[in-house]
């Protein structure tokens, strides 16, 4: 696959960990009422540019997520203007799911009256638990005024599936089951949001502190979730527990050492987190409004993602009604919360292409 030159620019800058032809400002955005902090990536160019709203996901650096910033950097060497507005509550990992909607209305406006941005419509990218909330925006026919395209990275389409497989690394797709080792942040922050909504569970306020307390260490820390470094917080939490209470941490933060737990308390736990997230935010579903999704729509997954499995975006592909001009490319190379591992030579440079035109796809939709 050979890259266009917007995608071999990403790339020279990607390799050059975000170091580029561009500037940054940091600046404020009107976002529901609300100024938020923003940063915005100029490239160096006198013609107007591509502009681009990028949504973190849920992740305690926000917009200064490490890998996104090199990111948004490459998307900016690129030749695109990008806007990466903050979602505070996203930041202290509570499920706001009114934030994706105001956040790329407020950001997609702001880009639509630059100057430095050409007129016809910007684009909006989502990360994560962003991805998803950015394609249920992009349905909306008012955000459609100014948006033109969503790019989709490591997004979910079904809320029981997604929560299945955070609790027992199962994912499947066209019949054929898979099984990944799950990583406990997205339990710990199912927990921390959701917990006391489980009427077995309503007089858990402690395990649910615990949980949000751990994944919000686990955000400014910037270590694996599944590291051993957060053992003796796991334990700490632990002591203070009651028995009945300790039962639902260990499926929630074992020890790294921890032996098996009963796999039949580990699916009850799931089912109820679906049931209680479902009645709480039914908004978390997002098939509901997938069929009216029109225009443009990317849609990528990492192989050995261990958040969410690839095959929920296989699962949104298979959604997409007919008037959405749909492409995905599920690649080896990135995951949420992995590293590629080894590949063979062949295999590598096989990805690479498949990754090349991701980013041929993506950077041309706007």
């Amino acid at each position: 696959m050979i890259p266009t030159l917007r995608t071999a620019r990403f790339l020279r800058t990607y390799l050059r960990d975000g170091a580029g032809a561009f500037r940054e400002e940091e600046m404020f955005v009107e976002v529901a009422g609300e100024r938020r902090e923003a940063t915005l990536y100029l490239p160096d160019r006198p013609r107007p540019a591509p502009g681009w709203v990028v949504l973190h996901g849920l992740t305690v650096p926000g917009r200064r997520h490490k890998a996104m910033t090199r990111f948004v950097r490459s998307l900016a060497g690129s030749g695109a203007a990008v806007l990466v507005p903050d979602v505070p509550a996203w930041r202290e990992l509570r499920l706001d799911l009114e934030a994706a909607r105001q956040t790329i209305a407020a950001g997609a406006h702001v880009l639509a009256h630059r100057p430095e941005v050409r007129p016809g419509g910007v684009g909006a990218i989502g990360f994560s638990f962003g991805a998803t909330q950015a394609m249920m925006a992009f349905a909306d026919p008012d955000i459609r005024r100014d948006l033109k395209a969503v790019v989709s990275f490591g997004g979910y389409a079904d809320v029981r599936r997604m929560v299945n497989s955070l609790f027992t690394g199962e994912h499947e797709w066209d019949g054929r089951t898979e099984h990944v080792d799950p990583d406990p942040y997205g339990r710990w922050i199912m927990a921390g949001n959701y917990l006391t909504r489980i009427p077995e569970f309503a007089g858990m306020q402690a395990v649910q502190r615990g949980a949000h307390a751990l994944a919000m260490e686990a955000g400014r820390r910037g270590d694996w979730s599944w590291d051993p470094v957060y053992d003796p917080m796991k334990a700490d939490i632990r002591r203070t527990l009651s028995p009945a209470e300790q039962r639902v941490w260990d499926v929630l933060a074992p020890a790294t050492d921890a032996a098996p737990t009963d796999p039949a308390l580990v699916r009850h736990i799931a089912d109820a987190f679906v049931t209680a997230l479902l009645e709480t935010d039914p908004g978390l579903d997002p098939r509901p409004r997938l069929a009216d999704l029109r225009g443009r729509v990317v849609l990528s997954h990492g192989r050995a993602d261990r958040l969410i499995p690839y095959t929920e975006t296989l699962r949104l592909q298979s959604l997409m009604p007919p008037a959405v001009d749909t492409s995905v490319a599920i690649t080896g190379l990135f995951a949420h919360s992995s590293h590629a591992g080894w590949m063979h030579p062949m295999d590598r440079v096989r990805e690479a292409g498949l990754f090349i035109r991701l980013l041929n796809q993506a950077l041309a939709a706007v």
